[in-house]
């Protein structure tokens, strides 16, 4: 199964009072050789970096608001697709999320999208570096965002009730470990603690999409 955090709201006792209901998702993974996975991104990390970087509405740079800056991978990440790559432990990782995907959905009891989608890419994070707090989504279509720790050291995700996310947040705090993935609805905000380890940090980061509107996006169901 998975463990599910829940932001939920008491029950409003006046028409104006807000209301919450937000969920995230995590479990383990095996059976992935999570070293080999991670030596084979650092050598993709070139071949990368060589694309162009992100540009929002207006023709500006943007990293997804995570502050990784120019020269990182996460500023490339809707010019590739970590699905496009030959490699088996990618290939064992698209079925895991397929079938957390589907866990999570019978849980609530939800019909199988006719169509999913996914948009994938890499994370490479160095000693002094640390993800600024971001929402994946916020439109209409909205769905289900993911990462994957492949490498890791000393660090937390710490996801934000968005609600209440300015005076005394709320939050909760995920301690990475390697084969730890996670799913949440991709709205809700989330930032990294800073890297002080030698070693790199690595993630897979992802957004399932039910509509297609990306030219990297790749077709799950």
């Amino acid at each position: 199964m998975f463990k599910m955090i829940n932001f939920k709201s008491e029950p409003k006792k006046t028409f104006f009072a807000p209301e919450w209901d937000y969920y995230l998702f995590e479990r383990n993974i095996d059976k992935i050789d999570f070293v080999n996975l991670a030596n084979f991104i650092l050598d993709k990390e070139d071949e990368i970096l060589k694309l162009p970087v992100r540009k929002d509405n207006n023709n500006k740079f943007t990293d997804g608001y995570t502050g990784l800056g120019k020269k990182s991978t996460t500023a490339r990440f809707s010019e590739y697709n970590v699905f496009n790559w030959n490699n088996e432990n990618i290939k064992k990782i698209k079925k895991e999320i397929l079938s957390f995907h589907e866990d999570v959905l019978k849980y609530f009891k939800q019909p199988l999208p006719n169509e999913l989608y996914i948009n994938c890419w890499t994370n490479i994070m160095r000693k002094g570096e640390k993800i600024k707090p971001h929402i994946h989504g916020i439109t209409p279509t909205t769905y289900l965002g993911g990462h994957i720790c492949v490498q890791c050291d000393g660090t937390s995700t710490h996801y934000l009730n968005p609600i209440n996310q300015i005076n005394d947040p709320f939050k909760y705090s995920s301690k990475n470990e390697v084969g730890k993935i996670t799913l949440f609805q991709n709205n809700i905000p989330h930032y990294t603690d800073m890297h002080e380890s030698d070693k790199e940090r690595i993630t897979i980061a992802f957004d399932l999409h039910t509509i297609m509107f990306n030219k990297v996006h790749i077709r799950l169901i």
